[in-house]
């Protein structure tokens, strides 16, 4: 974690290669990921200046196809991260090079809004996400996303990922045909902190993610598979976002 200056060009000084990085038949996509703190009482100024000032040059990139898509969550339940703001491209160069070129865009002559920005959040944790795994529909304004960040043995995460290929993906998979989940995704660690993984659901209504995950609990309780995949994974956090923009 880090303070956040007056402008969020500092976040990355310089552009730079990380090709070494991507594997052949690596993933299709890249997210990268800002997890704000904030303080509950001005948090909503952080919002505004993201529908002001951010926004509109964000929905930009995506038209222009610099992006391949953005978001920003608001806290709704969960730790200490209280907004999440997220941006996708199609390798990793692209995802850590815009995240420095956009915002140089957003507040060369803005100072003022970023410093305001700043205030409302003054600390955030970055991570890049590989985008594995992921069905279903894209998010929306007004839904409801459930986050799960894992921590694993690092030396056995693979197969936690494949457990979750051939387990729960496709009992995922089966909530979305049936109407009763929207999206559902996995990513894995490219750059960050401690969290290895990442699960994602994605529904009309906390409640319907509620539903949805007791049912794929309900039906996985005590079996080998669920035992094998947390032991490789054995701590998470849960967090439900609104889904902003």
């Amino acid at each position: 974690m880090k303070t956040i200056k007056k402008t969020l060009i500092a976040l990355l000084a310089c552009t730079f290669s990380l090709a070494a990085w991507a594997q052949d038949d690596g993933p299709d996509s890249y997210t990268y990921v800002t997890y704000y703190v904030c303080d509950v009482a001005s948090q909503a100024d952080m919002d505004d200046v993201v529908e002001q000032y951010e926004k509109p040059v964000f929905d930009k990139w995506v038209e222009d196809g610099k992006l391949l898509g953005w978001g920003y969550y608001a806290h709704n339940t969960g730790g200490k991260w209280r907004r999440l703001q997220y941006h996708t491209s199609a390798t990793l160069n692209e995802a850590v090079n815009n995240q420095t070129a956009i915002f140089q865009e957003i507040y060369a002559d803005n100072n003022d809004a970023g410093a305001r920005r700043a205030e409302a959040c003054e600390a955030h944790e970055d991570y890049v996400w590989a985008d594995d795994e992921f069905g279903g529909a894209a998010t929306e304004a007004g839904m409801a996303m459930l986050s799960v960040y894992y921590v694993c043995d690092q030396n056995r995460e693979s197969e936690a990922d494949e457990i979750g290929r051939s387990v729960y993906n496709p009992m995922y998979e089966k909530l979305v045909e049936e109407g009763k989940l929207l999206g559902w995704g996995w990513s894995s660690h490219v750059l960050g902190g401690e969290v290895r993984r990442l699960g994602t659901a994605s529904g009309s209504s906390f409640s319907q993610i509620l539903d949805a995950r007791a049912e794929i609990i309900e039906q996985l309780g005590g079996s080998d598979a669920a035992a094998a995949f947390n032991e490789i994974c054995p701590s998470h956090s849960d967090y439900l976002w609104n889904v902003v923009h």
